[in-house]
C-alpha cells in the first residue's frame, strides 16, 4: 500500500487507515494459522484416541473371548469329573452289592453262601453260591430263602437277616403211633422221597412232595405244606400221584403239575383248578 503525502490534508486520517490494513494483514493470517494449526492438531489428537481405543476394544473382546473358552473348557472339565465320580461311585455300589453275602450252615454242617442286594437299609436275597448238591427257593418278597440238601433231603430257612431255622422233618408218626426216622428210612432205602423241592406259596408257608405216610414201594407222591410259623406240617388233600412238580406262583396260588394234570395250591392247604 503506497504511503500518503505528508504534505496532504487527509495524512493523519490516511496513515491510520494504512496502519489498521497493515494490521488486518499480519493479524489474520495469525488467526489463520492459529484456528487451523488447533482444528488440525485436534483431528490428530482424535484419530490417535481412536485408534488407541480400538486397538484396546479388540484386545478386551480377544481376552474376554479367551476368557469364555477358558471358562467352557474348566466347565466342560468339571463335567467330566462329575460324569466319572457318579459313574464310579455306582460301578462301587454295584461292586459292593454283587459282593454282600453271608454263610449259612446246613443242618449237616454244610457251608453255604447266600448272596444278597443291599440298597440303603432294604436288602433281598438273589441266590446262593458255592454249593454242592443243593436246591433252593426264594420267597416272593425275595427276604427269606429255603436251602435243602438234595442228598440227605434236609432243608433250611434263612432271612435276609441271616437267622436261620432248621425245618427238615426229622421223624414222622404213623396213624399206628409208630414212628419213623427220615434218617433211618433213608439209610433203608436210599431213593426213598421223604421231603424234596421245597417251594414258597407265601412269605409263612412252604410245600414240598414227599412218599409219606407210606413206606412202601409204590412211589406215589403226595403234597406236603410247612407253616413256618407253628412248625406243623401238613399233607395236602386231595394231591398225590406218580410224578409231581411245582411251579410258578400265580393269582390262584401256587402251580403244581400232578402226571400231567394242573393244579393250584393255596396259604391254606386247598387244592384248586
Amino acid at each position: 500500500m503506497k504511503k500518503p503525502s505528508i504534505f496532504s490534508k487527509d495524512y493523519d486520517r490516511k496513515i491510520k487507515k494504512r496502519k489498521k490494513v497493515i494490521l488486518s494483514l499480519i493479524v489474520i493470517p495469525i488467526i489463520g494459522l492459529v484456528i487451523f494449526l488447533s482444528i488440525d492438531f485436534k483431528g490428530l489428537t482424535n484419530k490417535g484416541t481412536n485408534s488407541t481405543l480400538s486397538n484396546v476394544s479388540n484386545d478386551d473382546k480377544v481376552q474376554n473371548k479367551s476368557e469364555e473358552v477358558s471358562q467352557q473348557q474348566t466347565n466342560d472339565e468339571k463335567a467330566k469329573k462329575a460324569k466319572a465320580s457318579i459313574a464310579a461311585k455306582a460301578a462301587k455300589a454295584k461292586a459292593t452289592a454283587d459282593k454282600s453275602s453271608f454263610i449259612a450252615t446246613m443242618p449237616d454242617g454244610q457251608k453255604v453262601t447266600v448272596e444278597y442286594n443291599a440298597v440303603s437299609s432294604n436288602k433281598t436275597i438273589k441266590g446262593i453260591s458255592n454249593t454242592k448238591d443243593v436246591l433252593y427257593d426264594i420267597s416272593p418278597s425275595k427276604t427269606s430263602i429255603v436251602i435243602q440238601n438234595t442228598k440227605n433231603q434236609d432243608m433250611l430257612y434263612v432271612g435276609v437277616n441271616k437267622i436261620s431255622k432248621d425245618i427238615s422233618r426229622k421223624t414222622y408218626v404213623s396213624s399206628k403211633n409208630q414212628t419213623y426216622s427220615k434218617e433211618e428210612q433213608l439209610k433203608i432205602n436210599p431213593n426213598y422221597i421223604w421231603s424234596i423241592t421245597p417251594k414258597f406259596i407265601d412269605e409263612d408257608n412252604i410245600v414240598y412232595v414227599s412218599e409219606l405216610p407210606w413206606m412202601n414201594e409204590k412211589k406215589i407222591q403226595y403234597i406236603w405244606k410247612l407253616n413256618l410259623k407253628d412248625s406243623v406240617h401238613m399233607q395236602v388233600q386231595p394231591a398225590s400221584g406218580m410224578k409231581i412238580t411245582f411251579g410258578d406262583l400265580a393269582a390262584k396260588g401256587l402251580e403244581a403239575n400232578i402226571d400231567g394234570n394242573v393244579v393250584y395250591l393255596t396259604a391254606l392247604g386247598q387244592v384248586t383248578k
